[in-house]
């Protein structure tokens, strides 16, 4: 079989008519680019299979798990059937723009060092409906092609569903470790240790936020914080670019556990926000000084009503002025 240009990889759990539409939007993408499209239904039950099969397509290879694989043993499936020389991994509740391919293949074309090529997103409702119209990625103004390997270890502002990756640059990678609870993250600092990225400035896909993501999951179960810890401890461990990774060492760590402490906060989980908090603020004492954060981690030893009760006082006051 000729091998394509682009692999697209859909992972598939009961996201229903969703799917339909994420599949749709890579078909019609446009510049003419050759690619396949391997599907993977982890065994939704929900009559995802149905829609999916009701696509017909020679570009579509789907694969039906008679039992629910999880995440990560799915995505390392799907990775090892994508045979292109650039590839993209997608959550089956997100949608391409049409023109994903024609900002992103020649990029990597024409940039040999660059590893994955990246852009701006939207939000969209369960709906479809378009809630808040790019400006997601927070870049500090550098240049689209760089090093972007401590920027990312500082803060994971790279959109899964806009990352078109070379295969060459990944395959170290594989298979993606079975203890984590996401992968896009280790995927990205991985390449980044070692590759150039490049930023498209233009919004590349759209991202469906629904109360059903794992997200939110993996905040109330401690997997997330699990992950991004397993993930630091095997990249500061390595060996590469060893000299620079001490130098940012506990700035890193404290930027990850400000990330959980924020996270544990809005979703009321108070102990643990205290303790996030408390471990940034020891590794990098001088966030202590913001305002926010101060705040926050004091409201942590109060009744979260009191917290509440506060800030929309003094939110009602503001307006008065």
């Amino acid at each position: 079989m000729k091998v394509p240009l682009v692999s697209f990889f859909v992972q598939v759990y009961n996201t229903g008519s969703w799917a339909e539409e994420c599949l749709r939007s890579i078909l019609t993408q446009a510049g003419g680019y050759e690619f396949d499209i391997t599907v993977i239904d982890d065994a939704s039950t929900d009559g995802t299979a149905e829609l999916i099969a009701s696509i017909s397509d020679p570009r579509i290879r789907v694969i039906h798990h008679a039992r629910n694989a999880g995440a990560i043993p799915t995505a390392n499936e799907g990775y090892a059937a994508m045979r292109g020389n650039y590839v993209i991994r997608i959550d089956s509740d997100d949608r391409l723009r049409p023109h994903f391919l024609e900002r992103t293949v020649p990029v990597l074309e024409t940039n040999p060092r660059v590893g994955f090529v990246y852009g701006d997103i939207a939000t969209m409702n369960l709906k479809g409906d378009v809630t808040h119209e790019g400006n997601m990625v927070r870049r500090n103004h550098r240049a689209p092609l760089g090093d972007e390997f401590v920027p990312l270890l500082l803060n994971n502002f790279v959109p899964a569903p806009t990352t078109l990756i070379r295969r060459e640059a990944l395959l170290p990678l594989l298979p993606v470790p079975s203890d984590l609870s996401f992968l896009d993250w280790y995927v990205t600092t991985g390449i980044a240790e070692s590759w150039l990225t490049y930023f498209v400035d233009e919004v590349l896909a759209d991202y469906r936020v629904h109360p059903m993501s794992m997200h939110s999951s993996m905040i109330r179960d401690h997997t997330g914080e699990r992950t991004i810890l397993k993930i630091l401890d095997a990249l500061f461990t390595n060996g590469v670019r060893a000299q620079e990774k001490q130098q940012w060492r506990e700035r890193v760590y404290a930027r990850n556990f400000l990330v959980c402490a924020d996270q544990y906060f809005g979703s009321e989980m108070t102990g643990d926000a205290r303790r996030c908090y408390a471990a940034a603020i020891l590794r990098e004492p001088s966030l202590a000084l913001r305002a926010g954060i101060l705040r926050r981690f004091l409201a942590t030893w109060l009744p979260r009503s009191w917290y509440d009760s506060g800030k929309r006082l003094v939110r009602s006051q503001l307006k008065a002025q």
